[in-house]
């Protein structure tokens, strides 16, 4: 009867051990999980800036029309206009324009002016337009979505 007795203690002190260590195992994974989870999100870093508003670093907006056309712009970093928030000062600027049945458009900029309201862009300084195998290179390139046009 003792045997009985041992035998059944040991097996639930096993049990409690195992219990134990996937507790403290899963608990453990869980905060690795999360702290992955957070070092992966990036988040949108702000400053404030006393002359010109909010200083905002990599961004991204995209634009589509009615034809099917899409328009990514980004940007290491950009400030808002305080006397007018619909427009953007931005450097270091890429942009992509996809055009229905055609091949991207890459632009490439040190620096733009970007609406948020009408999309329309005025990219200056070594303003660099690629498409196929095609390179233009500029100081101005003007796109207004209103009058589907770009003037370089």
């Amino acid at each position: 009867m003792y045997k009985k007795v041992i035998i059944q203690l040991l097996l639930l002190m096993v049990l409690l051990v195992i219990i134990t260590l996937v507790f403290y195992i899963y608990f453990e994974r869980e905060e690795n999980f999360k702290e992955e989870i957070t070092s992966k999100i990036k988040t949108v870093e702000s400053e404030f800036d006393d002359e010109t508003g909010t200083l905002i670093k990599d961004i991204k907006y995209s634009f589509s029309d009615q034809s099917g056309n899409y328009y990514e712009l980004f940007s290491e970093l950009g400030k808002i206009d305080i006397k007018d928030p619909e427009k953007m000062f931005m450097t270091n600027v890429k942009a992509t324009i996809y055009l229905k049945n055609s091949p991207p458009i890459n632009i490439v900029s040190k620096y733009a002016n970007y609406n948020k309201v009408s999309h329309e862009t005025n990219f200056f300084e070594n303003v660099e337009v690629t498409h196929l195998i095609h390179k233009a290179t500029g100081e101005n390139l003007d796109i207004s979505f209103s009058n589907n046009t770009a003037l370089m």
